[in-house]
C-alpha cells in the first residue's frame, strides 16, 4: 500500500509541478516569440537575440538552472521560441525518475509595414544601370519616385506632400490636407545577406525642371551641344528631349518656382513601424537646391552660368552618391527620407522626381538588396499606350484569409477607351483574384479585380480603393527576391496619353504581430 501511495503522492505533486512549470514556460516562450519577431525578416540575429531577453526576464534564462532557450526562424516573418528545463521531482525519485524535462514552445508571426514598388536593387527608372543592375530588375514597372510641396495643388497628384487643398478633393477638410505628412517620404533598403561597402545612390537627385515630357527651359539646346562641352561627355544621349528613359519630368505648375530636396539615410534600428526613430547616419544627409533656367548654358562648361551652378550638372540625370557604409554590411533595413518641406520656400508649387538604387562592391551584391517604398508612395509613370505591370506590393504566403487594401490617388490621366488598371496576383501564383471590391469613383463588386479607366476625370482628386481578399490557397515564393510581390497592371488603350503623377498605399487588414501556435 505504501508503493501505491508514494506513486499517488508523486503523481499528484511531480505532475502538478511540472504543469506549473509549464504554464510558466509558456508564459516566457510567448512573450519571447512577440518581441523577437518584430526584427524578422530582415535581422534574425536581432530577433533570436531579444527572445532571449525576454525569456530571462520571464524567469528562463538559457544555460542556467537547467533551461534551454531555443529560437528559431520559421519561414520569413515566423519565430519559434522553445523553452525547456529539467526539473527534480518531489516524490518521482522513489520510483527510479528523479527528474523530468518539460517544454513548451510559442510561435509569432509579424506583418510589417507593406513594401511598395519594387524588390530589386532600385526604386524607379535607371537609363544609366552600368553593373548594378540586378537580374530581379528586368520586369520592373516603368515610373520614378516622386516628392511634391506644400505650395502645390493636392490634385496634382501627390496626396502626402502636396498641401494646397481645393474643392471636390478627397482628404481636404476646411482647406486643410488630412493626408499631409511633414516628414516626407521614406524608403526601405533591405540587405537580406552580408554585402561589401553598402553604396545608396538617388538619380537626378535635384529639382530641374523640364517639364512632364522633358521639352522645356532649352533641353534641346543642351541635347545639342558638343560632347566636349559638357561632363559628362554625352549630351545627345544624356540630355535628350521628349518622354523616355531619361525624362524625369521635373515640374513647375508656376512660373519659375523650384524645390529645395533633402535626402537623408538611417541605420537600422527602432520602431519598425515609425522609421524617424531609426538612427541617422553621419555624413549621410544631402540637401539639393532646384534650378529652373536655360540648361542649354547652365550645362555648357566655361560659362558663367555653369561657375555659378557647377552642382545641375553634377546632379542632373546623374546618379548621386547619398551614402556609403563601409565594411561588411549585416542584414538589416536601411532608410532614405525624402523631403521638400521645411527647408525652401514651402509656397513653391513644383513636382521632383528621381530613382533610388543600393548595391556593394562585389559583383553578386546588388543581388542581396532591395530598395522599396515603405508604406506609401508617390510616382510619375511617364508609360507610353499599351500595357505596363508594375510590382505593386510584398503579400507573404501566411497572408491567407487577410484583406488587403489598395488605395490609389489621382489614377488615370490621360487614359482614353478601355484603359483599365487590374490587381495581379505574385507571378509564380499565376491566375487572378476573385472577390474584389471597390470603393471611391468605382464601387462593388470588380471582376477579375479591374477597375477600368473610362471616365478618367472621375478619378480626378480622388482615392480609389481596391479590397483583395487573399484566398485561403494562396500561396508564393517566399524566399525568392521577386517571390510574393502582387502586381498592378495598367493597360491604356488607344490614343491614351498617359503621363501620369499618382499616390499609392497599400496595407493588410489585421494584427500585425500575433502568436499563432
Amino acid at each position: 500500500m505504501l508503493t501505491v501511495l508514494v506513486g499517488l503522492s508523486a503523481f499528484a505533486v511531480d505532475v502538478g509541478h511540472w504543469y506549473l512549470v509549464g504554464q510558466q514556460q509558456q508564459r516566457a516562450a510567448d512573450a519571447a516569440a512577440l518581441a523577437g519577431v518584430t526584427s524578422l525578416p530582415d535581422d534574425p540575429s536581432s530577433a533570436y537575440t531579444k527572445a532571449r531577453t525576454y525569456a530571462t526576464a520571464n524567469g528562463f534564462t538559457s544555460g542556467a538552472a537547467s533551461a534551454t532557450v531555443t529560437p528559431t526562424r520559421v519561414g520569413s516573418t515566423q519565430l519559434k521560441v522553445e523553452v525547456s528545463q529539467t526539473v527534480d521531482n518531489f516524490f518521482g525519485g522513489l520510483l527510479g525518475l528523479s527528474q523530468t524535462t518539460v517544454a513548451r514552445h510559442a510561435i509569432a508571426e509579424f506583418a510589417g509595414p507593406v513594401p511598395l514598388g519594387s524588390p530589386c536593387n532600385r526604386f524607379g527608372d535607371d537609363p544609366d544601370p552600368g553593373g548594378t543592375a540586378s537580374a530581379s530588375c528586368a520586369a520592373a514597372g516603368n515610373f520614378f519616385a516622386m516628392v511634391g510641396n506644400r505650395g502645390t495643388l493636392k490634385h496634382n497628384g501627390d496626396a502626402f506632400q502636396n498641401d494646397t487643398c481645393s474643392s471636390g478633393v478627397d482628404g481636404c477638410t476646411g482647406g486643410v490636407n488630412t493626408d499631409f505628412d511633414p516628414d516626407g517620404y521614406f524608403y526601405t533598403v533591405t540587405v537580406r545577406q552580408p554585402v561589401s561597402n553598402l553604396t545608396i545612390e538617388a538619380f537626378d537627385p535635384a529639382h530641374v525642371v523640364t517639364g512632364g515630357t522633358c521639352t522645356t527651359n532649352n533641353l534641346g539646346g543642351a541635347s545639342a551641344l558638343r560632347a566636349s562641352d559638357t561632363v559628362p561627355g554625352d549630351p545627345a544621349t544624356r540630355y535628350q528631349t521628349g518622354a523616355g528613359d531619361w525624362c524625369t519630368g521635373d515640374s513647375a505648375f508656376s512660373s519659375g518656382d523650384k524645390l529645395t530636396t533633402r535626402f537623408s539615410v538611417r541605420a537600422p534600428g527602432g520602431n519598425p513601424w515609425d522609421p524617424t526613430s531609426w538612427p541617422a547616419i553621419g555624413g549621410c544627409q544631402q540637401t539639393f537646391q532646384g534650378f529652373n533656367g536655360d540648361l542649354s548654358k547652365v550645362l555648357k562648361k566655361d560659362t558663367d552660368e555653369y561657375k555659378a551652378r557647377t552642382d545641375v550638372a553634377q546632379n542632373f540625370r546623374r546618379w548621386v552618391q547619398l551614402c556609403r557604409v563601409n565594411g561588411v554590411v549585416q542584414p538589416g533595413t536601411y532608410a532614405v527620407q525624402v523631403k521638400t518641406n521645411g527647408l525652401g520656400s514651402d509656397g513653391e508649387n513644383a513636382h521632383n522626381r528621381f530613382s533610388l538604387r543600393a548595391y556593394g562592391s562585389n559583383s553578386g551584391d546588388k543581388d542581396k538588396i532591395s530598395v522599396a517604398g515603405y508604406g506609401k508612395m508617390a510616382l510619375y509613370a511617364n508609360t507610353p499606350s499599351g500595357t505596363s505591370t508594375f510590382y505593386l506590393a510584398r503579400i507573404p504566403s501566411n497572408s491567407s484569409g487577410q484583406l488587403f487594401h489598395v488605395d490609389l490617388f489621382d489614377v488615370g490621366d490621360g487614359a482614353k477607351g478601355s484603359s483599365r488598371m487590374t490587381v495581379l496576383p505574385p507571378a509564380e501564383t499565376g491566375g487572378s483574384f476573385s472577390g474584389c471590391t471597390g470603393s471611391g469613383p468605382v464601387t462593388g463588386s470588380l471582376s477579375g479585380c479591374r477597375v477600368y479607366l473610362t471616365s478618367p476625370d472621375s478619378f480626378n482628386g480622388k482615392w480609389q480603393r481596391i479590397t483583395v481578399p487573399i484566398p485561403s490557397s494562396y500561396s508564393c515564393s517566399d524566399t525568392s527576391a521577386t517571390g510574393c510581390w502582387v502586381r498592378l497592371q495598367f493597360y491604356y488603350g488607344s490614343d491614351s496619353n498617359p503621363t501620369d503623377t499618382t499616390s499609392w498605399t497599400a496595407t493588410l487588414e489585421g494584427d500585425p504581430i500575433r502568436l499563432v501556435e
